[in-house]
């Protein structure tokens, strides 16, 4: 793969090729994830989970949180309260997290009002922010010995050779995809005025943490060892080309015209240009690495898009085909200082309010260069702490 290396530490180091693990047991073949690690199993006379229920808002005295109301989603919507003797704690994910607040009378003041909800605190990062990991497929066949293996039979057929052959990937720096452009994409996207691609009435603190954003990201794409490209390689031809990490962020409000209803997702996806310029490259990346020598033999075919596809056609095709998620939200309560579009302070408190904080995916500010798993386990585990440390 041109310039690229494989680090011998495959745990934060250095960028290049390397095996990463899959949250599966390999004994028993069943995925490990939450409900295994901290569900199953745990007997508490305090621990109860709830299944077909949804929170409709968080209960205050002045601006200290008391309960919640929540409802069954059975058929009978009537109002079920539930008193905190100490904290409520939010952990609904970066989708319904600022739904719920914004439902509780926190978030952006115009969209509450459009809504009808009674403002408790105006607070307008509430909502905003929203990143997701984007990604598209580059299409290839091989010209000869077929078609090659397809996604599950690389591991149904392994062997001790080829076991690991589903978990490599490369992690690719933009100085890395494009040694000549690097610095031309980096140097215009620094350039650009915050507000310019943001929504006409975003709040000036949230442009202001998107200036910050932005002086930070465009060193991240100036930066080898920072992961732009994620590039599994999974035994066949082609495959995915994935962003790690996007400078269109989205939004995620209630519905003014029914905030019970599910919340309004906008990805934004590729508003800013500067998305645009990284994926073109990343798939010449991908041309690049499938023209490898060590493939010629195999006489590679990209069927999709086509290697005719150039220049603005390539961008039109991006267009089309970009996918702007790969179920990795975050962002929409991030934490941040309030004056910077922040919804949390770093005790995960939600800014002005007393016993109420935030434990989800949404308070990353930024997206990991990386599956957001384990990030939003470690700040789980880390809340804990913090909960534990005030009691």
């Amino acid at each position: 793969m041109p310039r690229m290396e494989v680090p011998l530490d495959g745990a934060g180091g250095d960028n290049g090729l390397f095996w990463f693990p899959s949250s599966i047991d390999p004994k028993t073949y069943r995925r490990s994830y939450s409900r295994t690690g901290h569900y199953d199993g745990i007997q508490r006379p305090t621990f109860d989970v709830i299944t077909r229920h949804k929170v409709r808002r968080v209960l205050f005295n002045g601006n200290a949180a008391t309960g919640v109301e929540f409802f069954s989603r059975n058929g009978d919507t009537r109002p079920v309260t539930v008193k905190a003797n100490k904290e409520v704690i939010i952990a609904a994910g970066a989708v319904h997290t600022p739904q719920i607040l914004q439902l509780s009378g926190i978030g952006p003041k115009p969209l509450l009002d459009e809504a009808g909800i009674p403002i408790l605190l105006d607070i307008p990062g509430v909502g905003q922010n929203f990143q997701d990991h984007a990604y598209l497929s580059v299409g290839y066949e091989w010209g000869k010995n077929g078609s090659g293996p397809k996604g599950p039979e690389v591991p149904a057929n392994g062997d001790p050779w080829s076991v690991a052959a589903p978990n490599l990937g490369a992690w690719i720096g933009l100085p890395t995809m494009t040694a000549d452009r690097f610095e031309e994409i980096a140097a215009r996207y620094e350039a650009q005025d915050p507000a310019a691609f943001l929504p006409a009435d975003t709040h000036p603190t949230v442009v202001a943490g998107y200036a910050a954003f932005q002086r930070l990201h465009a060193k991240l794409l100036r930066s080898k060892n920072t992961n732009m490209m994620w590039l599994p390689l999974m035994g066949g031809a082609g495959g995915i080309v994935m962003s790690m990490h996007v400078v269109s962020h989205g939004t995620i409000n209630v519905d003014p015209a029914d905030p019970e209803a599910e919340p309004v997702v906008d990805y934004r996806a590729l508003s800013n240009p500067t998305d645009l310029d990284v994926m073109v490259e990343e798939i010449e990346f991908m041309r690049r690495y499938m023209d490898s020598p060590d493939f010629a033999a195999y006489e590679p075919r990209e069927t999709s898009p086509g290697r005719n596809v150039t220049g603005e056609a390539l961008r039109r095709w991006i267009r089309e085909q970009y996918i702007p998620t790969n179920f990795h939200p975050i962002a929409t309560a991030a934490k941040k200082p309030l004056e910077m579009g922040g919804v949390v302070g770093e005790d995960l408190v939600v800014h002005g309010t007393e016993r109420l904080r935030v434990v989800d995916g949404s308070i990353m500010p930024m997206l990991p260069g990386a599956n957001t798993q384990q990030t939003v386990y470690m700040l789980a585990e880390k809340a804990v702490d913090l909960i534990k440390s005030r009691q």
